[in-house]
This record gives C-alpha cells, structure tokens and sequence, in this order.
C-alpha cells in the first residue's frame, strides 16, 4: 500500500525487518566473537563463528533482494553490502579455523575488507540520515565498529572497543524490528520516533540515478582492489588471502548485471558482468595457491579481449559520464597488467589504486545523489551525444554485409524492442560477450597448467552465458535463449571434464555421447539461424566445428594445436563483432551496424482483412504504439490488448463487422458471448436513467477495479453501435460491462470508443499470457497486437450479478481477487449514501451486517487488479468447455433479507482468467 500526499510509497515491513534481523544477528556473532576470543592464537570456534556469519549473510541478501524493484536505494545497497560483509568475514573465519589461513596472515584476510567497508557504511550513513534516520546510526556504528576491528589487527586489545561498538547496533536493530512490527500492527498512522520514511516529493526534487543498483556494483569494486592497492603500498603481505571478498564482490556484480538488464540499462549491465568474469577469474587464481600453484593471470587471448572490450566500453563512456570514462579506461590498463607482470607490478598495483578510487567516488556520489534527489556530488555530464555517436556509424557504410531496407529495419527494430519490455532489455550482447571471452580462453588451453583457466570457461561461457540465456527467455526471444543454453551447456560440460582429465578413460565413451548429443543439438541452431541472419549463421556453423574438436578429443583422436586456435579465434571474433553490433545499436537505439539479412525470409500472410500487411506488433509502452492500434481498430480491425491479468481480443462496438469477426475467430465460440468494456462512466451518460440511481452509484463507486457487473440487457446498447453484431454480446438477458484498472486499456478505449472483448485464445485452450502468443494462437486473424511482454498476472476477476440489485437482490458468478465482504462493503456504502434504513446481510453463515458501521467502500489503487470479460456457462464468454450446457447456479442475496442464512460460495468452479 502507498501513502497519499507528498510521501513516496512507504516500503513493505517484512523485507526492513528481516534485513534488520541480520544486522542484529551479524553484530550480535562479532561482538560475542571479539569478547570470548584471544586473537593471538587460532579461534577454536571460528567454524561455529563463520558458518553463523555466512547464514546471516545469506539472510541479508535476501532482504536487499526484495528491496531491489521498490527503488529505496541506501537500505537496499545497506543491506546487499552487509551481506558480503557477514558471509567474506564467516568464510575468511572457516578458513581459519580449518588452519588454511594461519593467524599471522589474518591481517591479510580481513585488513581489505575492514577498509572499504568503513568508507561504504560512513556513505551510507550520511544517506540513511536523510531518509531513515535509525538506519543511517546504525550504518555509522557499523563503521566504527569497522575502526576498531582495523585497530585490533594491529593491538589486539582494540577488539574491546570494537565489541562494544557492535553491541550497539544490536540494541538499535532491536528497537527497529519491534517499532516496525507494531506500526504494522497497529497502522501505517503509527509509527516510532526514528522510524518514520522522510522521504518526501516536491518540485525541486529530480531523479538523479535511473540505475539504484549501480551504488553496489561500484562499491563491490572496491574490495578487490583494495586488497592489490593495500599489498602494493606493503600494508599486507600477501593478497591471496583476501580471496573471500574478491569472490563474493564478483558474485554482487553478477547480480546487479541483472538488475541492470532488469532495468533496461544495457551498458552496465554489460561492465559489471565483465567485472564480474574477471574478478571470479582471478578468485581461482588466488585460491589456487593454496594446493601449490602459483599463476593467477587469465589466458592471453582471453585477457586480450577483455582489453579490447573495456577499450570499446572506454569510448562509448563518452555519452555517459566522465566519471565512467576514467573508470573503463583504468579497467583496460588493469587488465592489461595483468598476463604480463606478477602482482609486484607497478602498473597492476597502480591502476588497481586509480579503480578504487573512482569506485569510491562513484558510490559516494551516487549514494549521496539518490538519498538526496539531486545532484550533490557531480559524476561529470557526458562529453559526446549519443545523437553523434548515432550519426557517426549511420555515416559509416559498414554494409560490407548486406544492410535490410529502412522500412524492415525499422519493424525489425520494433519487434525486438518490444519482447519482453516489460520486464528486461535485450542480453545478447551479455551472451555474445560471455562466448568470446570463453573461447578465446580455450584458445591457449594446450599450453601451461590446464587447471588453472577452468574458471574462464566455466564462469563467463556457462555461468554468465546462461543468465544471458534466462533473459532472452524472459523477453520471449526462442531463438536466442536456445542458442544461449546450448553453449552454456556446452562450455560447462567441456570446462569441466575435458581440462580435469577426469574422463580419460572408461568415462571418455559417455562425454563423446554427450558431445555428439551437443552436436546435434547446434544443428538444429544452425537450421533456425537460415531465417534469423546472417552473423548467427556463421557464428552456429563455426561452433558446429567446435564441437567436432570436443568429440574427437573425448574419443582420443589428436588434433592439430594450430587448427584449435584458428576455430576458437574465428569464433571469438564473430562473437566480439555481433557484442559490438548489439551494443551500439542498443545504445542508439536504432541499426547503425547490422548482423546481416537472413538467407531465407519467412512468407507473411495477407490479413483478413484483405490488405497486403501482416501482423502490426505495437508497443504499450509508448503513445504512438497504442495510438498505432487505435487506428487500426477504427479501420475495422480486431487486435490483442495486454491487460493486468492475460491478453484479450478486442474490437470496437462501433464497427460491428470487426465484431463479428473478432466472435468468428474464436474457434467453436458458440454460446460464449463477448463481453463490453468502457473507460469511463460517462460513456454510459446518456442511458444514465435506464440503469436507475442504484446501480448507477454502484458502478461509480466500485470501478475502475477487477470487478465484472453482469447487468440487464437494454435499449442502452443500441448507443454503442453494434447493430446486427449485438447478438454477440452478453446474453438476451444480460450483459457483462466493466471499466478495467489497466492504464494501457483504459488509454485504448479513450481513443476508440467502447470495445467489444474475448479472451485471445481459441476456446479450449490455455490463456494467452504473452503477446507472442496471440499471433501463434491467432495467425493472420488479427491485424495488430498492442505488445507488453510476459502477463505479470494471472488472478481470476470477481463477477457480480447486479440483474436484480434494484429488488434487492445481489449475487456472485465468481468470488475472485476481490473478496465477496470487499464487494458487499461497497454497496452498503453506495445505500447508505442514498438514505437506506434496511439492513445488509453478510453472504456466510447469516452475519448481519450494519450500514452505520461499515467503512467507505471504494476500492483503492493496488488493492485489486484488472480484468474480468465472462461468465462460464451463462452465456458469456470463457474457455471453460467441460459442460457448456448445464444451467448456472447463481447465489444470490437478498440486501433486505435480516435472517438470511444462505452461504454464497463459488459455485461455478470457473477456470478463466480474465
């Protein structure tokens, strides 16, 4: 539920309270930790200690999660930091307790963290201030609890202080739980002191940061570096110790690639997920010296691309900030030192100091600027248009491969745009990236010690490579997705048998029977890729020879070292172009360089209609794409609407050609009348007395909502249009009309009039839940789908029969979202207002209820969701076929009725969702 008035939406109690639970719980361990423990000698119960830590770690994660989509970032950054805090420091102390970290390496382990995280929880304090002010002391004593634990690595006798430092937050912690969970008790009205949301709007308020989760992904940069500046200034000994939080600072770069995609924000989606490769690289490297070996640095070639790549990210930095400049720029000289110098290196320890530094003035500036909601701390404005950089590659003929025409560019722009917009953008550049970097890894892997690249294969070809695939699955993208997973299945299967040796053997004939299944597998890839374009196509055909090498090797045939390398570099290659084809179309938001025409072209039907134009594939999210549909309904045409629930076929009434044929479509739709849906009451003005005063308050008071009214059949609906189409609407009884809450639909109905709609899915068949769907289950039959992605619901509606509510009467066809006391609420209110001096009854168990003492009954925005259409079985339309003539058994109540005992259940079992 949201606040009115000028406060943002107050964030929910339940994730506050759990992220709270494990700042209690992870100060609660330290504090008991550093009072018990003598930290001159080996901890006895460091295990006991690390594993409590890193289950509080994992408990804080999970709180930040949930706090990610609500836009609050100081708490969720607060609380996604504290969980690598909590689960680096347990894992560090399992180590120590197992004596892999010995107690005068301690320092080591634990100086990198300490450091950073006094910086990240002083910046977030001063935000938390801003906001809550409870939770920006506890971030502050969090940091000088940081202060002392840095002391007592030096003088022991400081863990004292630090114990008692990280009693306090605990006290604190405790008092938060306990106010919040009476303010959700008690109201939203009621609230501790110190608890309360500050967060407020007004006109001088501006969004600064569109990314929230970028404040993590910089400070997650933090640790890594920190660990390789702190060894190069000598203020450890050794960085191989720190490795548990360069690998939990890899595995929060993962995650807010994710969120980034989640957030349309390609480009960083795509940095932090090299970030990430990198880091959780280089952590095996660091581990490994723990069984005796000594190199960490990536493969040559594997180490090149990353170069190449931050290199490219460098120059597209010019349209972001300056700030973003500087840090890809210090990102390829890192890298660059890193296959050729040890860690004793200059130029590593060098550029390892400039990234910390700009990834901590990016943290503080961005957390700083989204706690305040202004610009407080400049990260620089953006030194090239992204209107330039449009211009420069529309200028550059790169058509050495074939461009398409303006008109196809621009649908096929349009179609991939609207995939799943809704929920991420396009990852392909993430997958594209994910192969390169992997195989021109495996490139080199003949020579050296093989064991040592298993993490650039395994992390960015399967790891990585598979949430690219995830993605273009959530955005309806089948090609792509299957491409995705069968290589990321490919480079987990061949990273982790081929380079352990663990099947030469008896075990070589069953990885040769899953690399030739992988085999057959890209076939089918490359047969699909005839009709996607021409890249895929070479990139599918050149992995086909990839996995020849991977079946002969399980086999035992020897190939050629120098033929290897050549495949593995031409694919790598063609996976860095189309990386670069994507992201700069992405980023322009148009096709300035092009991945090629597709060998085959797929025929496009003629619609119904019998124009010479397929399937128009509009995009919700943008005016001119729902003013696109619009039109084409006006024209006569039948198109699919996203909704709140699943995806409709709608026409307008004032068309009753398109009616019919919207009816006509649905096969077998006999007996299944469509229902009306309107936008606003006044549409129904003029009939205004027809309805009688009632009724008419009822509607007004209970839509926009989930809710269907089935209503008496009048000379009211000659007004719509229909003419001989109204036989297809409602019964000769009744009709189901409503306003739906869809912002998208309600936008719709504005611009053509009242619509006329049935579910977009052949009767019989399962929901339409995606708007790729209404063209598979539709074909040609529709003109135009109105596209939203995925449904993020699929709740049935609540349908009410009002046929009788001027007797009295009201009844339920179907209890759904809306409770039958929500509803019942509602009308008391509506009576009450007009001078009603008879009882309401309650439809359970004969509970009377009284008018005087019922609450207003309008329903409330984000209390139910949209979209009814039917009623099963009662002539109206739904896609329940199991028994489409037996009667309806209707509930109904009698509002003047005190003694009634009748229970109302839903006595029709309806399996539509609409």
């Amino acid at each position: 539920m949201g606040r009115t008035g000028d406060t943002v939406a107050t964030l929910p109690v339940g994730p506050r309270v759990q992220g709270m639970s494990g700042v209690v719980l992870g100060s609660l361990v330290l504090a008991a930790h550093n009072f018990s423990l003598d930290l001159t000698v080996a901890a006895p119960n460091s295990l006991i200690t690390g594993t409590v830590l890193v289950i509080t770690g994992l408990l804080q994660f999970s709180a930040g999660a949930r706090l990610l989509h609500l836009h609050c970032s100081t708490l969720t950054t607060l609380y996604l930091c504290l969980s690598v805090l909590w689960g680096s420091l347990g894992s560090a102390k399992i180590l120590e307790g197992l004596d892999i970290i010995s107690s005068v390496a301690r320092k080591d382990a634990l100086l990198p963290g300490y450091v950073v995280f006094l910086f990240i929880t002083l910046f977030l304090g001063i935000a938390g201030v801003k906001q809550h002010t409870l939770t920006g002391l506890v971030s502050f004593l969090l940091g000088f609890s940081m202060v002392m634990e840095i002391v007592a690595l030096f003088y022991p006798a400081a863990r004292w202080g630090a114990a008692c430092y990280q009693t306090l937050p605990v006290l604190l912690g405790l008092y938060y739980i306990v106010g919040l969970s009476v303010s959700y008790r008690k109201g939203s009205d009621f609230s501790f002191p110190g608890l309360s949301d500050k967060r407020r709007k007004n006109g001088n308020e501006e969004q600064t940061v569109e990314n929230e989760a970028l404040t993590f992904g910089y400070a997650m940069n933090m640790l890594p570096t920190c660990a390789l500046g702190l060894f190069f200034i000598g203020a450890i000994n050794d960085v191989h110790p720190a490795t548990p939080w360069m690998a939990l600072a890899g595995l929060g770069q993962l995650l807010v690639s994710i969120v980034s995609f989640r957030r349309e924000d390609v480009f960083h989606g795509t940095v932090f997920s090299l970030s990430a490769t990198l880091w959780l690289g280089l952590t095996y490297g660091f581990v490994s010296k723990f069984w005796g070996k000594t190199e960490l640095a990536p493969p040559v070639l594997a180490s090149s691309v990353l170069v190449l790549i931050f290199f490219v990210f460098f120059l597209l930095s010019f349209t972001k900030t300056i700030a973003g400049v500087v840090y890809n720029l210090c990102f390829a000289i890192f890298v660059l030192s890193l296959p050729t110098t040890g860690l004793n290196s200059a130029y590593l320890g060098v550029s390892s100091i400039l990234i910390l530094a700009v990834s901590l003035y990016c943290t503080f500036a961005l957390s700083l600027n989204s706690a305040f909601r202004k610009t407080l701390v400049p990260v620089g404005r953006s030194l090239l248009p992204e209107e330039s950089l449009r211009e420069l590659f529309s200028r550059c003929q790169c058509s050495n491969v074939d461009r398409p025409s303006s008109s196809v560019t621009a649908q096929t722009s349009s179609s991939d745009t609207i995939l799943g917009y809704s929920k991420y953008a396009s990852a392909d550049t993430l997958g594209f990236l994910s192969n390169a970097v992997t195989a021109l890894a495996v490139a080199l892997l003949s020579t050296g010690d093989r064991s040592l690249v298993l993490p650039w294969v395994i992390v960015p070809g399967g790891v990585i490579q598979f949430v690219a695939g995830t993605i273009s699955f959530s955005r309806g993208k089948t090609f792509e997705s299957t491409a995705f997973m069968v290589y990321s299945m490919m480079w987990l299967l061949w990273g982790s048998v081929r380079y352990s040796g663990v099947y030469r053997g008896s075990e070589g004939l069953g990885v040769a029977a899953g690399a030739a299944s992988f085999l057959l597998f890209n076939l089918f890839v490359i047969f699909l890729s005839v009709v996607i374009n021409k890249a895929w196509l070479v990139l599918s055909v050149v992995f086909e020879v990839v996995c020849v090498l991977f079946l002969l090797d399980a086999l035992g045939v020897q190939t050629s070292q120098y033929f290897e390398l050549v495949v593995m570099c031409v694919f790598g290659a063609v996976c860095v172009y189309c990386f670069c084809v994507h992201l700069l179309n992405g980023m322009c938001g148009e096709e300035v360089m092009s991945l090629g025409s597709p060998l085959l072209t797929l025929g496009k039907g003629r619609s119904d209609r019998g124009g010479e134009q397929g399937c128009v594939m509009a995009d919700a999210r943008k005016a001119n794409g729902v003013k696109q549909i619009a039109e084409l309904m006006k024209d006569g045409g039948i198109c699919g609407m996203p909704t709140d629930t699943v995806y409709v076929l709608v026409a307008a009434c004032n068309r009753p050609a398109a009616v019919e044929r919207a009816y006509r479509t649905k096969k077998q739709a006999e007996e299944r009348p469509m229902s009306i849906w309107i936008s606003q009451l006044s549409q129904l003005e003029p009939a205004r007395e027809e309805f009688g005063p009632l009724l008419w308050d009822f509607m007004k008071e209970v839509w926009p909502s989930s809710i269907s009214l089935v209503i008496k059949r009048g000379p009211w609906l000659d007004r719509f249009g229909l003419g001989d189409s109204a036989r297809y609407i409602g019964t000769p009884e009744s009709i189901a009309i409503r306003i739906p809450d869809c912002t998208v639909a309600t936008h719709l109905i504005d611009l053509v009039g009242p619509i006329a709609v049935t579910s977009a899915n052949p009767s019989g068949e399962a929901d339409t839940t995606h708007h790729s769907q209404v063209r598979a289950k539709l074909g040609d039959n529709v003109d135009g789908v109105l596209c939203d992605g995925p449904s993020p619901e699929n709740v049935a509606s609540t349908v009410v029969n009002c046929t009788k509510i001027n007797e009295g009467n009201l009844g339920f066809f179907r209890v759904g979202i809306v409770p039958k006391s929500r509803v019942l609420d509602i009308f008391d209110s509506v009576r009450q207002r007009q001078g009603s001096n008879s009882t309401t009854t309650n439809l359970q168990n004969g509970d009377v209820r009284q008018p005087n003492g019922v609450a207003n009954g309008r329903l409330h925005h984000g209390e139910t969701r949209d979209v009814a259409m039917g009623i099963t079985n009662t002539g109206f339309e739904s896609d329940d076929d199991q028994s489409p003539n037996v009667p309806p058994e209707v509930a109904v109540v009698r509002i003047d009725d005190q003694n009634s005992g009748s229970s109302i259940e839903n006595l029709l079992g309806f399996d539509t969702k609409l």
